[in-house]
């Protein structure tokens, strides 16, 4: 299944700074099983919204495992994001502090930024987790009625 995501305001930022933690990590973009590059990796959505980034909007197409990946990186530049914030320096990952300086300027002037952008990134998580959960139990219940499978509920309301 693929996704559609739709960013707006300061999202495309966000996802593009969570993208910058992730492939700069050794070894994010090889499938665990052969070592391969992963054709479900995300370089190739880092490279279409920045484009996209100081855009008011921007569209994101992403599959189930990519879906993991993201939410994954926003996890982990939360992480970079309260680094940053304690100790004025990125955490493990290079590029990381400049990146977001460049992305959310705020950040370079007070250190309290970091976690306003921190917050953002949560937020930005759970949104993104509700629409998907909504788009695969309204994708299930099309594959039901399709298919003409009853409901797992065994006692009906009689009809009168």
């Amino acid at each position: 299944m693929t996704f559609t995501l739709r960013l707006t305001h300061d999202e495309p930022r966000l996802v593009f700074l969570a993208l910058v933690y992730h492939l700069a990590r050794p070894g994010s973009e090889l499938d665990p099983d052969t070592l391969a590059p992963s054709e479900s990796g995300l370089r190739n959505v880092n490279v279409a919204l920045g484009a996209h980034l100081f855009e008011d909007s921007a569209l994101v197409e992403i599959d189930e495992q990519q879906y993991r990946r993201l939410l994954s990186a926003i996890y982990g530049s939360v992480n970079e994001l309260r680094v940053l914030h304690m100790r004025g320096d990125s955490g493990s990952v290079p590029g990381f502090r400049d990146s977001a300086r460049q992305l959310f300027p705020a950040i370079a002037k007070e250190p309290d930024a970091a976690l306003n952008v921190a917050e953002a990134m949560m937020l930005l998580h759970r949104r993104l987790e509700r629409a998907v959960d909504r788009a695969t139990a309204r994708q299930d219940s099309v594959k039901r009625s399709e298919t003409g499978a009853r409901s797992r509920w065994p006692f009906r309301r009689a009809k009168r």
